[in-house]
């Protein structure tokens, strides 16, 4: 049996680990913008401001990288590309790392406003309501922020592979 993802095989870039990671970490950040949609989750808290420029940080880079890789355009910087891609991936770790941390303290730790238990949010107390709490989206928005997290150290391994690999 072949393997999908022999390099010579492969004609299009989401067909690849690489480009399967990159769809995947754009898909997980345009689900957490629907949960953060609500600005009274975060504004006049500047940790989880932080938070959603991560996000915003980390979308437009990986969004421009599909582009430039479906459009072939990464084959005029064929040296420096791998090391962009690299780059990108390491500094994404390392901003969604400080995401998590932020969101997960502020968002669960009374000190800062947050709320531990999910009735103690007076919008939960009600079960006829058809749409999520606040306390819902913050554990959704951490949820989804560590499973993006997740997704972008594997795309680091595999850019380091990518790029130490001739």
């Amino acid at each position: 049996m072949r393997n999908w993802y022999d390099r010579g095989d492969v004609t299009c870039y989401v067909h690849t680990v690489a480009g399967l990671l990159k769809v995947l970490e754009t898909f997980m950040a345009g689900f957490i913008f629907t949960f953060i949609i609500n600005t009274s989750l975060y504004l006049h808290q500047p940790a989880l401001e932080w938070c959603v420029a991560v996000y915003s940080i980390c979308f437009i880079p990986v969004a421009l990288a599909i582009l430039l890789n479906l459009g072939k355009w990464q084959r005029r910087l064929p040296s420096l590309y791998p090391i962009f891609q690299l780059v990108l991936s390491l500094l994404s770790v390392l901003l969604y790392v400080s995401a998590l941390v932020l969101w997960s303290l502020y968002q669960s730790n009374e000190e800062f406003g947050g709320q531990l238990q999910r009735s103690s949010d007076m919008g939960c107390i009600n079960g006829l309501t058809y749409t999520l709490c606040f306390w819902d989206r913050n554990l959704t928005v951490a949820i989804l922020t560590a499973i993006n997290l997740l997704v972008y150290v594997a795309d680091t391994e595999v850019s380091l592979q990518s790029s130490v690999s001739p």
